[in-house]
């Protein structure tokens, strides 16, 4: 959904007195933008869904406290930079220039070779963002679940 709406978007945004190539690229970059915009505000709402699921489901008792405490006395705070993230957003961007640009990058002229080329990059593109997006919604949420373990150990030692 965000591809479509963020597709939308950038060719109702680009101005149509533009050269071709201008607003090609114009079009690409304001899909991306948008794109990103909009998958990193689901997964910013994946993560408070998995905050709030845990608060549902499991009430915090003394010993899930006393359990937490223990292991996490081990570890320090983690930062909020998810290299994961990044390998997989780094990925998309990398996957998303080279696929169109994969005729260039081999100099091939004929046109149905050159659209072949583009079609199966793009093919590679979809199959490894859809497998990248799947994998960071997961990890978006089960972040919020254990964020919410750590907020909830914090609570009962305050009391």
């Amino acid at each position: 959904m965000a591809v479509v709406v963020s597709l939308g978007i950038s060719i109702a945004i680009v101005p149509r007195q533009v050269m071709p190539w201008t607003g090609l690229f114009l079009m690409y970059e304001w899909t991306f933008t948008i794109f990103f915009l909009l998958f990193g505000a689901f997964l910013h709402l994946i993560y408070q869904r998995g905050r709030r699921i845990v608060t549902q489901l499991t009430p915090v008792s003394a010993d899930t406290y006393l359990f937490n405490s223990d292991s996490k006395k081990d570890h320090p705070q983690a930062s909020s930079c998810d290299i994961v993230s990044w390998y997989y957003g780094l990925g998309m961007a990398f996957l998303a220039i080279v696929a169109p640009s994969l005729p260039c990058i081999f100099g091939i002229t004929a046109l149905f070779l050159r659209l072949g080329l583009m079609v199966v990059g793009g093919i590679i593109l979809a199959s490894f963002m859809t497998y990248a997006l799947e994998h960071l919604a997961i990890r978006s949420f089960l972040k919020g679940c254990e964020d919410r373990d750590t907020t909830q150990s914090r609570e009962c030692f305050l009391c």
